[in-house]
Parts: structure tokens; sequence; C-alpha cells
């Protein structure tokens, strides 16, 4: 594969958003369009919102290095975590909605008993995009850097670029557009890349080649139990977290339909979950042809690359896709929580606008400048964002279910468990432990500012 396989996608891509840029006026537009959103609507933005190329880029490595039941169980728990979460979500935007002048962008103000709280909400929410965002970028980078030996810098540079026509200059509704277009791209070409492989392939010699190597292997399930069921709920606690923290996925949340909301939520976690299924049943046709064992998701790409090149070119695309959602989504929530300071200010015209899109563009331009995409950055970004999400669920989850307003002291255990997963993380230990101390001290952190608070109410 060459550079001249990137062109055509990339004008393709760039040319579709021209019809939407800089054409809002009003921040309640730019962030959440002006209609509510139904079935059709919201399936997909809520999709691009649930899909994160770094967490499957971690996920493929995580995966099809030993076994298929880490991937099995994942998507089994994201059933009831995303019934949990939608149900929580609902009540909140219902308890609140129903108070008069309350819009879905009033919410975190409201939630926040000060101007000070609301400021922190709003900055945890956009340090978790930001490293999200910077994870996204770097892999993309790096597996097109490798894939089609191109440079480095310029593959940055368009990548930033095309994210920000879409995020920044073309808001809610350029989104609304990349992504259905994007998600039916994913889908189709996963679906007939798996159907080709294991219809050429034969679905019995695949599954004969599988066993048989997991036999050579010697795999035991047993072995390691507690580390597999240890993984698992690092990646459940993350993924949960990232739910509680995304600014863009509230506001998308709250512009939906009420009697729709539960077919929605139940459509796009249904999708998720077959795409991660696909992945998984991708792997496995890979493992079964390739005979160096490839374990990593580049590996994997890779070796397809020699067999079959148009089915790595076209997997690929559908990786890069993936990521250009989870960009886009990501720098959304960045300008979200931006707009939210300025959401009082008088005058928002065009001039007002102009400025916002030139200062997200030297944001760009000063990131470009300053940041090497490297494997180093990319695990730094991964671990930051992992430990701010982990830390988190504590005070975010009391955000959401809790019918008293949050002060600054209860968003604290937030920091306390950032803090002491970042001085863990300077220790030789196992990250898996290190994030766990962090969910776990936090959630004490939280649990004793709490009782401390109902004690010295009733005194």
């Amino acid at each position: 594969m060459n550079e001249d396989a990137l062109i055509i996608p990339y004008l393709l891509l760039l040319i579709s958003a021209l019809p939407y840029l800089s054409r809002e006026t009003s921040i309640p537009a730019y962030i959440q369009g002006s209609k509510r959103l139904g079935l059709h609507e919201g399936t997909p933005l809520l999709l691009s919102h649930l899909l994160k190329g770094f967490m499957i880029f971690m996920f493929f490595q995580f995966i099809s290095n030993k076994s298929l039941i880490r991937g099995i169980l994942f998507t089994l728990f994201m059933l009831p975590m995303m019934v949990l979460y939608e149900k929580w979500i609902r009540a909140a935007g219902r308890r609140h909605l129903n108070n008069p002048n309350h819009t879905p962008l009033t919410f975190f103000r409201e939630r926040a008993a000060d101007q000070y709280t609301f400021h922190l909400i709003l900055l945890i929410m956009t340090l978790i995009s930001f490293f999200a965002f910077l994870s996204e970028i770097t892999w993309m980078t790096l597996l097109a850097v490798n894939l089609f030996q191109v440079s480095e810098r310029w593959v940055f540079l368009s990548l930033l670029f095309l994210v920000y026509v879409y995020a920044v200059a073309g808001g809610f509704a350029a989104i609304k557009k990349v992504s259905r277009l994007l998600n039916v791209l994913i889908f189709f070409t996963m679906v007939c890349l798996l159907l080709y492989a294991y219809l050429t392939n034969g679905i019995f010699s695949i599954y004969r080649n599988w066993t048989i190597e997991q036999g050579r292997l010697g795999p035991d399930f047993l072995s390691g139990f507690g580390t597999q069921c240890l993984w698992l709920f690092v990646m459940i606690s993350i993924y949960f977290g990232y739910l509680l923290t995304d600014l863009s996925l509230w506001h998308i949340s709250f512009s939906m339909k009420e009697n729709r909301m539960r077919t929605i939520y139940r459509c796009a976690v249904f999708c998720f979950a077959s795409l991660i299924v696909t992945l998984m049943m991708i792997a496995v046709f890979v493992r079964t042809t390739d005979h160096r064992q490839a374990s990593t998701l580049i590996s994997v790409l890779d070796a397809l690359s020699h067999s079959a090149p148009f089915f790595a070119y076209f997997l690929a695309v559908s990786l890069f896709s993936i990521g250009l959602i989870g960009a886009i989504v990501c720098l959304k929530s960045i300008m979200d929580a931006f707009l939210l300071i300025h959401q009082d200010t008088q005058n928002k015209d065009r001039r007002f606008f102009k400025k916002v899109y030139a200062g997200a563009l030297l944001f760009l331009i000063v990131l470009f400048a300053a940041l090497h995409p490297s494997m180093t950055l990319l695990f730094t970004s991964i671990k930051i964002f992992s430990l701010l999400c982990i830390a988190s669920i504590p005070s975010f989850s009391l955000l959401m279910i809790s019918k008293k307003k949050v002060n600054g002291f209860k968003l604290l255990p937030v920091c306390s468990g950032f803090l002491a997963g970042l001085y863990l993380f300077s220790t030789p230990r196992s990250i898996l432990l290190d994030l766990c101390w962090s969910l776990l001290i936090s959630a004490a952190h939280q649990f004793i500012t709490h009782i401390s608070y109902v004690f010295l109410q009733r005194k």
C-alpha cells in the first residue's frame, strides 16, 4: 500500500463537510442542533460517541493475544452497563428539563453549587476529552506511517485539519452528517470482509485451524483467572468513566426524544457489540493464516497486506474511520466545554464564532508544533485518559443520580484518585493494580466526604 490510497477518501471527507462550514450563529445550534433527535438521527450519533479507536486498538492487543473469552465477556457486560447508564441519564434529564427555563445546556451549571464547581466539572471533562483526542490522533498517525510509509508530520497535520473542519468549523450539523456516512462505511466494510474471509476459507477450516493452534499453545482459561477478571473490571470501569464524563454524549442524550431514547441506546449498543465481535472474528482468521503469531493491530494488518492486500486496505479504512469519528467527537466535547463557559456572553454573532474558530485553529497549530507522535506519547495519553476516567466514576456518578447540587468538595476525590494513580505509575507496579487503587482511593474519599457532609448537616 502507498500514500496515493489515502488521498481520495481524504478529499471526499473534506468535500462532504463544505456545505456545513461556519453556518452556525448560536451556541445551542452549534452544540446540539435545533430539533430533538429520533431513531434515524440519534442512533448513528450515539454510536459515534460509543466508538473509540484507541480503545479498539488496545482491545485488539488485549483479545487476539490469548483468547476470545475476554472479548465475549466484555460485550456481555456492556449490555447491563449501558442499560444502567441510559436509565440514569434519562432520569437526570427528565428531572432537569421539567424545571422552568432549564435546557440541556444548563444541566451542569444547575447541578453545580457555585461557579467554581461548574468550571471544575468542565475542566475534568475537557482533560479527559483532550487525552482521548490525543490518543486517537497519535495511533492513527503511527498506523498510517507504518502501513503507507508516508511522512509522519504530514499525516499528523492532515488529521488535525480534517478533524478541525468537522468538529470546529462544522459543528453539530457536520458531525451528524459524517457520523452517518462513516458508520455505514464501517459496518458495510466489516461485514463484507468477515463474509469474504470465512466463505472463501471455509468456516470449518478456520475453526479447525484455530482449535489446533490453541491446542499447540496449550491455553488454560483457569490460569491467570484473577488477572483476567481484573483486566475485565478495569476495561469496564474505564469505559463507564468515559460515558459519565463525555460532555458531547451528555448533550446528545439530552437532545433525544424521550420516548425514543431507550430504543436508540439499544440499537447503538447492539451495533457496538456487533463491531467488537466482528473484529474478534477477523483476529481469529488472521491467527489461523499467519504463522508469525500476529497479536497486535499493526501486525494483523501487516500480515494481511502480504496475503490479501485489498483485505488489509479495507480493514485499515474501517479502523481509520472509527478513529476519525472518535477524534471528531473528542474535539467537539472540548468545544462544548469552552462554549458552555461563554454561553452568557452577549453579541454571539458571526464575529464571536470567527474568534472561536481562530482560537481552536491556533490551539491545534501549537499542538502540531509541540508534539511528536510516538508510541510513548500514545501509551502515556491512554494511561492518563484511563486514570482520569477511573478516578471520575464516584464523583460523576453522584453528579448524575443525586438530587442535590454538587459542591467543589465532592469533586476532590477525582483529584485524589488521579494524583494517587500518577504516583503509583511512577513505581514499578502493575498498571492494573495502579488503576484499581486509584478507583478505590477515589471511592473511599467520596464516601468519607459524603458521610462527613451528612453528619455536619445533622449537627
